[in-house]
């Protein structure tokens, strides 16, 4: 099973692509640091997740702006696929491909509404390798580093109906990139994971000379089962965005932003190697560099195996 499981993700990210999403231009997140991550030597986890992400209401710094905005609101449908296998006890490999049904904004002008276009297609794609510099024990912390190449499946902007996108609905930066990512984690109360993770984005400019600002998280998490079946968790996370630079270095109206979202989850497992889930990003402070329409949640719900 765990053959077929890899033969199916291979075909997956074989096909030719083209990329999407919303409002940031790295693969949307279903899951907390470790989640999905492989455990012991020779496993293999596939997880596959649906999220949806809804914008509104424009803010300056962190100062809400009322009936203000090219936008009324903005949102995203996301379906994405991470599969990570572990290679042996220090070294682990893991893939991350995603599609975007719909990117889309609801503009003010009903004029400009009226002939609006949506985005859609496959995203960027990346792929990662982990290290565990330290191998968590019962009674001693671990911790993983890693680092990944992101590519994307192509290279030109995308037209509908011979009229390019604007860039909030382009499906991916049309350019390489890497990140590294550092996690800590101790095992908590016996059956309780704590989890400290940092984790850096940073693009490359594109065929256009356009370049997507970097991205930076932070994060605290704890998760643990609460019954026989069912395990939930909740997580802290800072978002900084920096600002994207243009062609002509000309400032742009949204200049980045940092933000920090609580991230509850529950788990069921339907076996002892598949589960579902349930999660969301609830911001609890936003404040955005230039004018920019706002995070208003996130909700994603997916399925996960162990092989």
């Amino acid at each position: 099973m765990k053959y077929i499981a890899i033969i199916l993700l291979i075909a997956s990210c074989s096909i030719k692509l083209t990329s999407a999403q919303c409002c940031s231009m790295g693969n949307p997140s279903s899951s907390f640091s470790a989640a999905d991550k492989a455990t012991e030597p020779g496993q293999l986890v596939v997880n596959y997740f649906f999220k949806y992400g809804y914008n509104e209401t424009y803010f300056r710094k962190n100062v809400k702006l009322i009936n203000y905005g090219m936008y009324n609101f903005s949102e995203y449908d996301f379906s994405g696929l991470t599969a990570y296998y572990r290679i042996n006890k220090r070294y682990q490999a893991g893939i991350e491909t995603g599609y975007y049904f719909n990117k889309s904004v609801d503009f003010a002008d009903p004029v400009l509404e009226a002939r609006s276009k949506n985005g859609f297609g496959l995203s960027n794609s990346n792929v990662s390798v982990l290290y565990d510099l330290i191998r968590i024990t019962d009674s001693t912390p671990g911790i993983i580093i890693s680092a990944g190449f992101k590519f994307p499946f192509s290279f030109n902007h995308q037209n509908i109906s011979n009229v390019e996108l604007p860039i909030e609905l382009q499906p991916s930066t049309n350019a390489f990139g890497f990140n590294g990512s550092i996690v800590l984690q101790k095992k908590v109360f016996k059956k309780y994971m704590l989890s400290l993770m940092h984790k850096s984005e940073f693009n490359l400019r594109n065929k256009y000379n356009y370049l997507y600002g970097s991205m930076h998280i932070s994060s605290i998490s704890i998760t643990g089962p609460i019954s026989k079946k069912i395990h939930a968790g909740i997580a802290f996370r800072n978002e900084l965005k920096m600002s994207d630079k243009t062609p002509t270095g000309a400032l742009l109206a949204s200049q980045g932003s940092n933000l920090l979202l609580i991230s509850p989850r529950l788990e069921y497992y339907l076996f002892k190697k598949l589960s579902i889930y349930v999660n969301a990003d609830l911001p609890v402070y936003k404040y955005y560099f230039g004018e920019q329409i706002s995070i208003k949640y996130a909700v994603s719900s997916g399925i996960m195996a162990r092989f």
